[in-house]
């Protein structure tokens, strides 16, 4: 499978090949990591130097890595697409920073993700410097949110651009750490579950910001779709260290809910299979999203289909009446949908189930009535 994904790979020298495996492999980057080139240092079949594309604060960062196949047991070199990233370092600052690189273990298969990995903490490190270098805002902004705010430092990266010039923007992408195992399993599918804000300061004093909120596509489905996912505006007046806890809590409390919307219709659908037991002809076991019933009334015989929307009780249910004796010209029992239904979603489950059930025996002979006048 991780050949027919990267077709690439199979053109990696032996020795290098199982260490960029694992890499691409990861899951640690926050991302996918693309394998985008590869080439030969000394023109043998099997290639030794590669390109890759590691995720990165909303961006990607462009690393080249250059083996030399006839020295294996030598590390590999670097050349970043930020120019002054390690422009000249020293063996103390690698050491330091990089000690799988200084200390190159070949016969580790971990090796290389390792210095990636050791690469990129230090390249958050070096952005985070360039912060202090443009004002009091950005370094304010970020120092706050990790002292204040308490968003670990880890779920922080922080990228100027454009790379290696005077910065123009600044980005703040803050991973959202929350508990998704509250969500009905049915439709909590993914055990990846991610929400991030990507913030952006711009403008000649950073005081134009343009927050995003990105969440992974499960999560997304689950909470409304991006249409109910508008996060406030972040004025220029106000910070970080305020701002995130308020996204937090938005997040928060779209997923309390759901998680209450799926527990009303829960108890809707379990309020009718003890009312209706002997009635019930089927329900949605799942997502509690539809019961049918057969009711009876003076003789005459008919479905009740109940349609839950996502939100119940907010918004009311739909009831659906089909007739079990009478057809339409195309062949299906003949059905109506109940309009004007009695509702307040302020009223307890069983009592909305008591009113509901009054008005379909209000309706059910006008009902009769139009099924036999339009019985096909």
């Amino acid at each position: 499978m991780l050949n027919q994904s990267h077709p690439l790979l199979s053109t990696i020298d032996s020795y290098i090949e199982p260490l960029l495996k694992h890499v691409l492999q990861t899951t640690k980057f926050g991302g996918p990591i693309k394998l985008d080139s590869v080439s030969s240092s000394c023109n043998r079949t099997k290639n030794d130097c590669f390109k890759l594309s590691i995720p990165y604060a909303g961006e990607h960062l462009v690393w080249h890595i250059l083996f030399d196949s006839q020295c294996p047991e030598m590390g590999p070199d670097f050349i970043f697409n930020d120019q002054n990233f390690l422009m000249d370092p020293d063996i103390d600052t690698l050491s330091t920073w990089v000690p799988s690189l200084v200390k190159w273990n070949l016969n580790d298969n971990d090796v290389l993700l390792n210095v990636l990995l050791e690469l990129l903490e230090y390249y958050k490190e070096y952005q985070i410097q360039l912060l202090g270098k443009q004002g009091e805002r950005l370094q304010l902004e970020y120092s706050t949110l990790v002292c204040e705010a308490q968003i670990c430092k880890k779920d922080i990266d922080v990228i100027m651009l454009p790379l290696g010039s005077k910065p123009v923007e600044a980005k703040f992408l803050i991973r959202i750490s929350m508990d998704y195992s509250r969500l009905p399993s049915h439709i909590n599918k993914s055990q990846n579950n991610e929400a991030m804000l990507l913030v952006t300061f711009y403008g000649p004093d950073w005081n134009r910001i343009s927050p995003q909120l990105f969440l992974s596509k499960n999560l997304e489905d689950i909470l409304g779709g991006p249409d109910s996912l508008r996060i406030p505006p972040l004025p220029a007046n106000k910070y970080l260290m305020d701002y995130v806890p308020e996204v937090i809590k938005f997040v928060e409390e779209k997923i309390n809910n759901v998680v209450q919307c799926f527990e009303n219709r829960k108890t809707f659908v379990s309020t009718l299979l003890v009312l209706h037991r002997s009635g019930v002809v089927e329900f949605d076991a799942l997502q509690f999203n539809w019961i049918v019933i057969l009711l009876e009334h003076r003789d005459f015989y008919f479905l009740a289909r109940f349609d839950l929307p996502p939100t119940f009780p907010k918004e009311r249910p739909q009831i659906k009446l089909q007739s079990v004796y009478h057809m339409t010209i195309t062949g299906r029992l003949y059905e109506e949908v109940l309009n004007d239904i009695p509702y307040s979603p302020r009223w307890q489950i069983k009592g909305i189930i008591i009113k509901l059930f009054t008005y379909i025996i209000e309706n059910v002979s006008k009902f009769q009535a139009n099924s036999i006048k339009n019985n096909r």
